[in-house]
């Protein structure tokens, strides 16, 4: 198999660096994305499986794979997700999010 026939995600056997395997404090961000992931996996919800958030992951390009960090890729992951099971229209995404960024901007926090 080349590299041309990789998955964004399928970076086995290549040159990476050394890795750093310091357990490293997880952000409030970090932290509100992976409950978000866990409530809408959960059975009695069930939005959507984790085998779909890893394929929604896998959609990215792979300079936005090689550049975002990991929960900014399940975070868009569960944007595309939560779309594509009509849990939410995107223009009501669109409204919700420009509320919480003049909300956030009022308070001098963007």
């Amino acid at each position: 198999m080349g590299v041309s026939d990789r998955k964004v995600n399928d970076v086995g056997g290549l040159e990476a660096g050394p890795v750093d395997r310091r357990e490293p404090a997880q952000t409030l961000f970090e932290k509100r994305v992976d409950a978000l992931v866990m409530l809408l996996t959960h059975p009695r919800l069930g939005a959507f499986k984790v085998d779909a958030l890893r394929r929604a992951v896998e959609q990215n390009s792979p300079e936005d794979y090689a550049t975002l960090g990991y929960y900014e890729k399940w975070l868009r992951a569960i944007r595309l997700l939560l779309l594509e099971q009509d849990v939410i229209a995107e223009d009501e995404l669109d409204r919700k999010i420009a509320a919480v960024r003049a909300r956030l901007a009022k308070a001098g926090r963007v």
